[in-house]
């Protein structure tokens, strides 16, 4: 018995080291990619990307707001962290019905798909399904539609969706401040800091004007990483009831919150290696299966009703056959038709198209083998067309004046058009950005900080960086990930003010 726990514990350290190090290679890769380079996508109708040299002057600013969070740090340990997160509160929910007031409520896109179909739902018309419209295509908005569905009966209008919107940013600073908290032992600094990183975090904000699934799904995957962590410590089923509750929504609204299922599942067999518990077997079981089922009950209800007209929508295959196409014309790996073409070609038959997919993806694997300068201009320009929008198209992806948006006021007609401040904004964001990759790297790097237990960051981060290099691209994708590296951020920078003491007013009058 002894050698076999030997073995498992040599196993669990093997692992434990394992998601240190890809992490560290992930993050440390992200972080030089934003030292390096910035990625833009432009205000207009299509995804118009383009890449450039981060500029000296984000360089700079980066070093700027490192160092008055720095200086903060000294600062800050007598605020209050309820009153520091109820002034940015206060502060968001000003600016939110501002924003929601005088915004164009005029929607696009899957957006555009998913309301219209909640919308003619409650007419009892089916016809937003008929083959070819864009949900019959992409059958995976059907959660969507019914969440917006459910929301209808309170109300149909597209402000209150942005308003829900705004409660849901609100609340995703309040889980990821009490995550920091329960991840970092109640470390006061800690919290005031990732309080402020949350905020600050403008882009964030900026979504609230998309009427789809990242909001709301960031929002339910945190809820379920919360009460993971709390079900561990205290083997409550409340808790695990939750927790599984979570996963579902979070992957209803948003499908690529599979990854959140997938490191609840793996934290659960690394729990499993030291205590052996049932319940531990059971909830990585439940999250998996709420994961998959609620999608197949959803095309099997919708079917009924629509008279057996659905197909199941494109394979997922295909956005992998899309993402890993060695040849376009906008950026690299980013929507391009390829999906939509070969699932028309197939006749809207998912088996085919499954297999126009593979043969799709075996010739792409072809030209690369053969390829390697292609390969590696494709897949460069890939990671750093997503990864290094500092704006992660938050502001393209709402009420755009060149789509046709009729936006209240000018200013917002003209920072919807890239105009106005939005590139101070960006210039902005983009030294904050940089700085918390680097925080991150420097955290993940430092062996010390083995001892507090953030493998959920590390394996949404890694999954979710490892899936977009070969899924369709697109920056609003990566936000999620680069928003959960927030508590490590926080730690690093209180780990770093501790160390360096700025002399107070007292001080400097005894040196003089």
């Amino acid at each position: 018995m002894q050698k076999i726990k030997k073995v498992i514990e040599l196993f669990e350290w093997f692992c434990q080291n394992i998601i240190w190090l890809v992490m560290l290679c992930c993050v440390g890769f992200v972080a030089v990619l934003n030292l390096l380079y910035r990625s833009k996508v432009a205000y207009v109708w299509t995804e118009d990307v383009s890449i450039e040299r981060t500029s000296i002057t984000a360089l700079v600013l980066a070093v700027l707001i490192f160092v008055v969070f720095l200086i903060a740090g000294s600062k800050i340990q007598k605020i209050d962290e309820k009153i520091l997160f109820i002034v940015f509160t206060v502060i968001y929910i000003i600016a939110g019905i501002y924003w929601i007031a005088n915004v164009s409520t005029e929607l696009r896109m899957d957006a555009y798909s998913a309301h219209n179909g909640s919308v003619l739902m409650r007419q009892h018309d089916f016809s937003f399904l008929n083959p070819g419209q864009d949900i019959y295509l992409n059958e995976h908005q059907l959660s969507f539609v019914t969440y917006e569905y459910l929301i209808g009966f309170i109300s149909t209008d597209v402000r209150f969706l942005y308003a829900v919107n705004l409660l849901q940013i609100i609340g995703i600073n309040f889980v990821i401040w009490k995550l920091t908290d329960r991840c970092f032992g109640q470390n006061h600094k800690t919290n005031l800091y990732v309080t402020l990183f949350s905020f600050l975090f403008l882009p964030q904000f900026f979504f609230l004007a998309f009427a789809y699934g990242i909001i709301p799904g960031l929002f339910f995957i945190l809820l379920a990483f919360l009460f993971l962590d709390k079900s561990l410590e205290s083997g409550n089923w409340k808790h695990m009831i939750l927790c599984v509750i979570f996963v579902m929504l979070a992957v209803i609204l948003k499908g690529n919150n599979i990854i959140g299922s997938i490191t609840i599942a793996i934290l659960c067999f690394l729990r499993i290696l030291k205590e052996k518990k049932w319940r531990l077997i059971l909830l990585a079981v439940l999250v998996m299966v709420v994961s998959v089922l609620p999608g197949k009950a959803f095309h099997a209800w919708y079917n009924k009703e629509t008279g057996g007209v659905l197909c199941g929508g494109k394979p997922k295959i295909l956005w992998i056959a899309m993402g890993t196409e060695p040849y376009y014309n906008n950026a690299a790996g980013w929507y391009n038709g390829c999906s939509d073409w070969l699932f028309s070609e197939a006749g809207y038959d998912p088996e085919k198209a499954t297999e126009l997919g593979k043969a799709k993806i075996r010739d792409n694997i072809y030209i690369f083998r053969h390829n390697p300068d292609t390969a590696y201009e494709f897949f460069s320009e890939k990671l750093e067309s997503m990864w290094c929008d500092p704006m992660y198209e938050s502001l393209w992806s709402g009420p755009l004046p060149d789509a046709g948006a009729e936006n209240k006021t000018e200013f917002f007609n003209e920072l919807y058009s890239g105009k106005s401040i939005e590139p101070q904004i960006a210039l902005a964001m983009k030294g904050f950005v940089i700085m918390l990759f680097v925080l991150a790297t420097i955290f993940v790097a430092d062996r010390r900080n083995r001892k507090y237990d953030c493998n959920y960051i590390f394996l949404f981060f890694t999954g979710g960086f490892l899936l977009h290099i070969i899924w369709e691209a697109k920056s609003q994708y990566v936000y999620p990930y680069v928003f959960i590296l927030l508590p490590c951020c926080a730690k690093e920078m209180a780990l770093l003010s501790e160390k360096i003491h700025f002399p107070g007013k007292h001080q400097r009058t005894q040196e003089k």
